[in-house]
């Protein structure tokens, strides 16, 4: 286990901080939780391993330089490189021997953190340049000082910290994504055609000569851009509105059902229970002032 993060030899280290902590039962079951949270500031290279961790990791590198070898695939990392990884995977990292390295660090596990993973997993490689490095470094620094308590309420605070983490993480990949992909202005239009005739009756070869792209082709491309298929947007803006009519109005049933573009009472109570796991009816009820 010599090449474990925390065996640093002393003359390594030109400065070094570490907070360990060990989760309450709630905020294991409940939250998002540090397992380990540091700053180290190296005089000389080291290379670190693991694999078979049941935790997540996101380093940031504020200065120097190294490499990441992460299932089978070696990334270079340099200031301002941030990666994020499954520690179940093995993996190893190593500070360059000229150019040792600065990074801060967070292990953490718990609530839905293998979904935040693999949406990030199937849109980003592991390591990349965040656009906003300065706030998730405002972040992980916030991480690394509030952790120098355990009690429950560094525990929340943590939790919190850690989804901003996060969502930072997501929101840069999607953006990059989109500011790279060179269909989104064609999907763009697709979405707002669709954000202004979701209730009207379409098909998909109709929309396929409106936009001059193959039925296929526009399928796959808006799913990839979007997340989503064009039938799951369109039924979600439907269902959304729906919800506000049952809310909202007196509208029987059937003329929700139309009004939406969903056509008949059972229709709408078979798409709500696919989506709410209840009727429409019994969405109303539960709602109804």
């Amino acid at each position: 286990m010599k090449n474990y993060f925390d065996k640093f030899p002393d003359s390594y280290l030109e400065s070094s901080r570490r907070r360990i902590q060990t989760p309450s039962a709630f905020a294991r079951s409940a939250f998002f939780y540090v397992q380990e949270t540091g700053y180290l500031k190296l005089r000389e290279s080291h290379v670190a391993s693991r694999k078979n961790l049941e935790s997540y990791l996101v380093v940031l590198v504020l200065s120097g330089s190294g490499m990441l070898m992460y299932d089978g695939t070696i990334y270079e990392l340099h200031k301002g490189s941030c990666f994020f990884i499954d520690c179940m995977v093995p993996y190893y990292h190593q500070s360059s021997e000229t150019d040792p390295w600065e990074l801060i660090w967070v292990h953490f596990n718990g609530s839905s953190s293998r979904e935040y993973y693999q949406y990030f997993a199937a849109n980003s490689a592991p390591a990349f340049m965040p656009a906003d490095f300065p706030t998730l470094r405002q972040k992980l620094d916030g991480l690394l000082e509030l952790n120098e308590n355990s009690d429950f309420q560094t525990e929340i605070n943590s939790a919190r910290l850690i989804v901003d983490i996060l969502s930072i993480l997501l929101q840069d990949i999607t953006e990059s994504r989109e500011e790279k992909y060179p269909g989104r202005l064609k999907m763009t239009e697709v979405k707002k055609y669709l954000d202004e005739h979701y209730t009207e009756k379409f098909s998909l070869d109709e929309l396929s000569e409106r936009f001059f792209i193959s039925k296929y082709h526009l399928s796959r491309e808006f799913h990839q851009y979007y997340g989503t298929t064009l039938n799951q947007y369109v039924i979600s803006r439907r269902l959304t509105r729906a919800k506000k009519l049952l809310r909202f109005s007196v509208l029987t049933l059937d003329e929700i059902a139309r009004s939406c573009g969903f056509y008949d009472a059972s229709y709408l109570n078979r798409q709500f229970k696919n989506s709410e796991g209840i009727t429409a009816s019994e969405f109303r009820k539960k709602w109804k002032n």
